[in-house]
Order: C-alpha cells, then sequence, then structure tokens
C-alpha cells in the first residue's frame, strides 16, 4: 500500500500508517517535498511493488496534485494497480474560518484509514 502526500497532509498519512500498522496493513509513505519537480520515479516504483495508492492533501479536490499524481500513474503503471487511485482532498467548499467548522472541511487520518481499506478490500 502506497500512501503519497506532502506538508501537513504528511501528519495524516503518517498516523494512519502507525495505525493501520497496528492492525496488519504495511504502508509506504511518500513525501514527495517538492511538487515541482514531483519525483514521479519514486511513486511509480513504490505503486509497482505495492499495488495501490491513496493520495492525501489538504487542498480542494478540482486541480489537486492527487489528481494529477492519479492520472501519472495510470498512464505510467496501471497494469501494477489492483485497485483504483483514491485521492483524499479537503472538502470542496469554501474554507470556514470557524475552527469547529474547519474540522469537518479538513482530511483526517480516520479517513486516511478508511480510504487504505477501501483499495486493500479489508
Amino acid at each position: 500500500m502506497t500512501i503519497v502526500s506532502f506538508g501537513i497532509g504528511m501528519t495524516y498519512a503518517l498516523e494512519a500508517a502507525d495505525k493501520l500498522a497496528a492492525e496488519g496493513i504495511s504502508a509506504e509513505v511518500i513525501d514527495l517535498r517538492t511538487l515541482r519537480p514531483i519525483d514521479y520515479d519514486t511513486v511509480i516504483a513504490s505503486v509497482a511493488k505495492t499495488n495501490r495508492c491513496v493520495t492525501v492533501e489538504e487542498g480542494w479536490p478540482v486541480g489537486s496534485i492527487g489528481n494529477h499524481l492519479s492520472a501519472t500513474i495510470m498512464e505510467r503503471a496501471f497494469d501494477y494497480l489492483d485497485a483504483p487511485v483514491i485521492n483524499l482532498t479537503g472538502k470542496d467548499v469554501p474554507m470556514p474560518y470557524a475552527a469547529n467548522l474547519e474540522k469537518h472541511a479538513l482530511v483526517t487520518t480516520a479517513e486516511v484509514i478508511e480510504a487504505v481499506k477501501k483499495v486493500t478490500y479489508r
């Protein structure tokens, strides 16, 4: 299982990987570190090894880096995929100012775990 993220999304990706390991699901977590250039070779090599991928970011779903990575993975590593790539993003709403509403608009560790279980069919 490959989880690809960057920035604050790494917090959720790493927390999810730890919790998933306790359940017997091994995840490689890739921190992109830069978005231009993107280290495509590392992502493709990981997907070729694990056969599954979830991307995690706090941005909006339209025009997200995860969408770009999904397209690249499907172009360069389609034959390795055993499940569709899932892109986790913030919700498609204007970012709320109130802290209690902001929590509902952003990605959570639980959502990452749910996505990983979906692509691993567990």
